[in-house]
């Protein structure tokens, strides 16, 4: 994908896209990689990421967006997710059977952690997606080790409002993880 780096992703009309938009898109790419590992085919995700383009720039005639970068990977993950549901993605996703699939998985190397690490990951997604934006996006803060008060700052809140809703979270992780004694630690840990 390094060629679109140098060539640029085009619109529909073969014009180049606003440099912001594309930078945003071009930053978006290794994240699309890791998120659809079967799309190996560079035609394939450049026509994402031009669709996803076409798909901004036709929003932005409305207003400026005010989380590009947000907004453009909710459109490339939809378009991507689109095609995977197409008959010839389906086909390069079925040419195995189950047993024939698992024995190649069993034997495929992660390049993303331990069996205990992806375990983790999709526990803590899980967990993520029973919190509201806002609550989960200070656990995300408080997990990268951002202090009460260094994002209360950023979100331009107080830091009493900042423990509220994380607090709050921690409760709603407690409560979906079925424990009544967790230490503040162990939650951050989860968060």
């Amino acid at each position: 994908m390094e060629h679109l780096r140098t060539i640029g992703l085009l619109d529909s009309d073969g014009q180049p896209f606003d440099p912001r938009i594309e930078r945003v898109l071009l930053r978006l790419l290794p994240r699309l990689r890791r998120e659809f590992p079967s799309m190996q085919d560079d035609v394939a995700l450049t026509e994402i990421m031009e669709e996803a383009g076409r798909r901004i720039r036709h929003r932005e005639e409305r207003g400026p967006i005010e989380r590009v970068h947000g907004y453009a990977w909710v459109t490339v993950r939809s378009i991507a997710l689109s095609r995977m549901r197409l008959g010839s993605s389906k086909l390069n996703q079925k040419t195995l059977d189950s047993e024939a699939g698992n024995a190649r998985l069993l034997a495929t190397p992660t390049s993303r952690g331990t069996a205990a690490e992806v375990e983790h990951r999709i526990l803590l997604g899980e967990l993520l997606r029973t919190l509201s934006r806002e609550e989960r996006m200070i656990c995300l803060w408080k997990k990268a080790g951002f202090s009460s008060q260094e994002i209360a700052l950023h979100q331009q809140r107080t830091v009493m409002a900042i423990d509220t809703i994380f607090s709050r979270a921690k409760q709603k992780i407690r409560k979906a993880l079925s424990i009544d004694d967790v230490t503040d630690a162990q939650a951050r840990r989860s968060c």
